[in-house]
């Protein structure tokens, strides 16, 4: 394996939708709440750039500490694989993520003092700092303590949407954070097949995720309410005039979304290899429900 495409894989970037579509999603919300605002696009793409370099930070970050407390070892199906696959030393993977996290830290700092009322966005970029980081590490260890559904919902979610639009017009709005609610879901889903995927391999080091606390029946009807709530979330939100009925246009990725209900359902019957990439699964649906939500922004702006 080369040496670009052991980082490649080891920062997982199947997931790198998750921290992609928030920042674009927050700058539709700006043209559409104002739309004779011209963009910052320079600071658009480094607000881009700054989010997926924290999340393939978290990433590796999350691999070396899983893999330190034996979450991750042989046997196992979670994380990027490099470690458990001893295609790298521990050592290397963290000395990566801290590089990553120093560049995403030096794009987040340029953004705050180049725009006006910067402090508030490092509040913002602090928050999901801690959430992300912290996720596997010690004093919080969020994910060890069952507590990563609620990070990677704010993080992926509200928090990168919201400071998107932050560092384009410098002020607050609810546009942008209920944007987010519907894919947030999703993205949760993708943690929470995971979680339910190793239940067995997770409880054996004494750590704490939603899916061991609630069982494996419950943790099967959480996946379902998580996939299903990102559609009810839209159809609430177009109730409520908050979104365009073209935002219907998610009910698009509906049948892969029922495709996984019904995977999850069936995964006592079966093979363990085949249910393994129910995380990488959820994450296309992310992709193809976030690109439907997506286009639908973009043709309620055009249609203004």
């Amino acid at each position: 394996m080369s040496y670009i495409s052991l980082w490649w894989r080891a920062s997982r970037p199947f997931t790198f939708t998750m921290s992609v579509l928030p920042p674009i999603i927050g700058a539709i919300a700006v043209k559409i709440e104002h739309p004779g605002f011209g963009l910052n696009w320079l600071n658009l793409i480094l607000t881009m750039v700054g989010c997926v370099l924290a999340h393939a930070g978290a990433n590796l970050v999350g691999d070396y500490f899983d893999f330190k407390n034996r979450v991750d070892r042989e046997g196992t199906f979670g994380s990027s694989g490099v470690l458990t696959g001893k295609l790298a030393e521990p050592k290397t993977v963290l000395i990566g993520a801290i590089i990553v996290y120093i560049v995403a830290s030096l794009i987040g700092i340029y953004l705050a003092f180049s725009i006006l009322n910067g402090k508030v966005l490092l509040w913002l970029i602090l928050i999901g700092a801690v959430l992300g980081f912290f996720y596997t590490v010690k004093p919080f260890a969020f994910k060890y303590r069952a507590l990563g559904d609620i990070a990677v919902f704010i993080s992926f979610g509200p928090a990168m949407t919201l400071g998107t639009y932050y560092v384009q017009i410098q002020q607050f709005s609810w546009g942008p954070i209920l944007y987010a609610i519907p894919f947030a879901f999703l993205v949760d889903a993708v943690l929470h097949g995971n979680n339910l995927r190793d239940i067995k391999n997770d409880s054996v080091v004494n750590i704490k995720t939603v899916a061991i606390l609630i069982g494996e029946r419950n943790a099967k009807f959480m996946y379902y309410g998580l996939v299903l709530s990102s559609y009810l979330s839209v159809i609430v939100l177009i109730l409520a005039n908050q979104l365009p009925l073209i935002s219907l246009a998610t009910l698009l990725s509906l049948p892969l979304a029922i495709k996984l209900i019904r995977i999850v359902h069936s995964k006592e019957r079966l093979p363990e290899q085949q249910f393994m990439m129910i995380d990488a699964a959820t994450a296309q649906l992310h992709s193809a429900f976030g690109g439907l939500f997506l286009l639908s922004l973009l043709a309620q702006y055009l249609m203004q």
